[in-house]
């Protein structure tokens, strides 16, 4: 899934068909093939230069801050500035600005404060401002507060031992009480008297969390703690329309929530079905038309789609999975969820991955994608055998034993039967596809059936079976209410 793009290419009609897009068995299920990975492992530390503007007013807004610093000032493109809030009681601290680079950041705190030379300081609103030189250490620092014994270097974080007897040290980046702060301060501002003077700070926060996340330190954070993230994110995309749907309120407006949107959608952590559920509760018709339909099924809890591939990639790999086979033993800490005795149809087959909450609280991000990149690389293998497998044995028992591909078939015969070990004890991801639904042929009789997940909206007339899990759109099943 592309950054700012969130659709793998949804006009199929334009695409070759399936049946034209193949794979051997040696690269079928290798990492640089398969459309489906882990983007956390492309990032690293953000090296952008930055400058602190301390002393701001409470309600300053995003537009002042650029203002201030100037049209010819060189911002990162998307979300350069971040004006911190202490998410316990919302209340505005300083702000941090992003520019392209460190020279860039220099130049502009210089220019701002020749000021000084006419007897002045710089002003924002009422208020006597400091501008200097900073770091993106320091901005991480300021943004998450709580994490104990964590030193910034770079950029990248690094976990202190912990000498104090009173204090659990590390415990990662935020705690559960700020998160659940944060939320308050938007389905409920009365509670607070600082977002009654700026009610967008809120939201602003969360946008700057999710971009300036450690995202690329994924040794560092828990599955748990990206489900936070999401809870957050989504609870505010839910407030927000909500606030904006009962009153005009200064500064909750359209460009605020298309911003958190895309700050949701760009989110490395966030999984298909999440941003799915990011668009369908912001009732954006445009995003969610842009969500394929195969995304609305995502069987992966941290893999995600990867740039650059056909959707007819995404097709195929959808294929194999569904014809693959899930070992009972490869990890018991992360089951299947996917129903079973339901109507339920996915592309996928029956594959529904979730981290139980216990086991989520422990499991680093690095090993979690790591045991899901073992489940894929097996379904895939599996789904290789038993939907190609059998087509190729039949294809090379017509070769002669002096024919010159007799040597390489061998080879490839006893990779095929190496294949074969990893699908026993198994059970295959598309048995009980269609319980209590007709018989499908194949993937694109699945889709013309209509029965994949869809908007709120155009749900009205009543589609059952949607199921209620961490990710998916709780909103859905009361449609009909």
């Amino acid at each position: 899934m592309q950054a700012g793009n969130h659709n793998p290419e949804n006009n199929t009609g334009s695409l070759k068909p399936i049946a034209d897009f193949t794979k051997t068995i040696e690269t079928v299920a290798l990492p640089g093939e398969m459309p489906i990975g882990s983007l956390i492992h492309s990032k690293a530390p953000p090296t952008w230069g930055v400058v602190k503007v301390s002393n701001i007013p409470y309600s300053i807004t995003k537009q002042e801050i650029m203002q201030f610093v100037g049209r010819q000032a060189r911002l990162i493109p998307g979300h350069a500035v971040h004006i911190i809030m202490e998410r316990p009681t919302a209340k505005t601290m300083d702000c941090f600005v992003e520019f392209q680079t460190p020279a860039d950041a220099e130049e502009t705190a210089k220019r701002i404060n020749r000021i000084f030379e006419t007897g002045r300081a710089p002003r924002l609103g009422n208020r006597h401002v400091e501008v200097e030189l900073s770091s993106q250490d320091d901005l991480l620092k300021d943004l998450f507060p709580r994490a104990k014994c964590v030193v910034w270097q770079g950029g990248m974080p690094g976990i202190l031992r912990n000498t104090d007897p009173y204090s659990t040290g590390y415990a990662g980046f935020f705690t559960t009480e700020e998160i659940i702060g944060a939320i308050r301060h938007a389905e409920m501002p009365h509670r607070s008297p600082f977002c009654a003077k700026c009610p967008q700070r809120t939201y602003e926060s969360t946008i700057s969390t999710l971009y300036k996340f450690p995202w690329y330190a994924p040794e560092f954070y828990t599955v748990h703690d990206r489900n936070q993230l999401f809870e957050l994110t989504n609870r505010h995309i839910m407030s927000l329309v909500s606030r904006m749907r009962k009153s005009n309120t200064v500064g909750l407006d359209q460009r605020l929530l298309r911003d958190l949107l895309q700050a949701g959608l760009n989110c490395p952590g966030f999984n298909e079905r999440q941003k799915y559920t990011l668009c369908v509760n912001s009732e954006e018709d445009s995003e969610i038309a842009k969500i394929p339909d195969l995304s609305k099924w995502f069987p992966f809890d941290t893999l995600v789609n990867l740039p650059n591939f056909e959707y007819v990639a995404h097709l195929y790999y959808a294929n194999l999975i569904s014809q693959g086979t899930v070992r009972e033993t490869i990890n018991n800490e992360l089951p299947n969820s996917f129903p079973v005795n339901t109507g339920l149809i996915s592309p996928f087959g029956r594959i529904w991955f979730e981290w139980p909450t216990e086991v989520a609280k422990r499991v680093s991000w690095e090993e979690a994608v790591e045991q899901e990149a073992a489940t894929l690389s097996n379904l895939v293998l599996s789904g290789w055998m038993h939907s190609e497998g059998k087509s190729y044995s039949s294809n090379q028992s017509n070769l002669s034993p002096s024919s010159p591909s007799t040597n390489k078939s061998a080879s490839r015969t006893e990779s095929l039967s190496k294949v074969g070990t990893l699908s026993t004890p198994s059970r295959r991801a598309s048995e009980c596809w269609n319980i209590g639904s007709p018989h499908f042929d194949s993937i694109e009789d699945c889709w013309g059936q209509k029965l994949l997940f869809s908007p709120h909206g155009r749900l009205r007339g009543g589609m059952p079976g949607h199921r209620i899990t961490h990710s998916s759109p709780n909103c859905l099943p009361k449609a009909n209410q």
